[in-house]
């Protein structure tokens, strides 16, 4: 008899546990935040809109016509932003022809843009020889402006440059340090000339980069 007493109390428990369960169930419910992030764009050209010239030592002397040059944008380097829907080209070209020692070459309408939404800090200018064949070296770097340097070749292989290896001094005016907001270009020049120790019969090479960054980072 006391065994069913037992089981009935225990059965007794089990039901009453179940019955708590109902009693503590409770509805939920929730809700959401939806965020969208439309990023801005940094972008930097050479502007389309500017008409291309140069102006070589032979013009402002008045002396033969002997060298001259070329300024144009690389088309396969067309870009357009999409966010503003303006255009301009990554590469600007200069070709030099019959160049000679003493032949000096000013490329007077070398005028970037930014195109994009974020203002950019032009922060610094890199100048090369992909080639190989020439080194650069700063006389006045960046941020002072003008800037100017000159190309030299290793002549005597010793690894060092010594006077007398000058091949072509470049002067870039404008450019670093200057901040550009949307739409707001800014107009420089690019200085090429060339000294006694240039080769007859070759063809150098070089490059220019010019370098911006977000503003609120310069």
């Amino acid at each position: 008899m006391q065994n069913r007493k037992i089981t009935a109390i225990a059965l007794l428990i089990s039901i009453t546990l179940s019955m708590f369960g109902f009693v503590y169930a409770h509805w939920t419910d929730k809700v959401q935040i939806e965020g969208t992030v439309d990023m801005g764009s940094l972008t930097l050209v050479f502007d389309p809109d500017e008409f291309l010239d140069y102006i070589d030592i032979e013009e402002v002397t008045g002396d033969k016509d002997v060298g001259w040059a070329e300024i144009y944008y690389d088309p396969a380097s067309y870009v357009e932003d999409v966010h503003t829907g303006k255009d301009g080209y990554d590469v600007l070209v200069f070709k030099i022809h019959n160049a000679y020692p003493q032949y000096e070459v000013h490329f007077t309408t070398v005028t970037v843009h930014n195109i994009g939404t974020i203002p950019i800090h032009i922060t610094g200018i890199n100048i090369w020889d992909p080639t190989g064949v020439l080194n650069w070296q700063w006389v006045v770097p960046p941020p002072t402006s003008p800037c100017y340097g000159f190309f030299w070749k290793d002549f005597n292989g010793n690894g060092v440059y010594d006077p007398g290896e000058e091949i072509m001094n470049v002067l870039i005016k404008n450019f670093v340090c200057e901040q550009l907001d949307p739409c707001e270009s800014k107009k420089g020049e690019v200085d090429i000339d060339f000294k006694q120790p240039a080769e007859e019969c070759h063809t150098y090479q070089f490059k220019i980069e010019i370098v911006g960054i977000q503003w609120n980072k310069a």
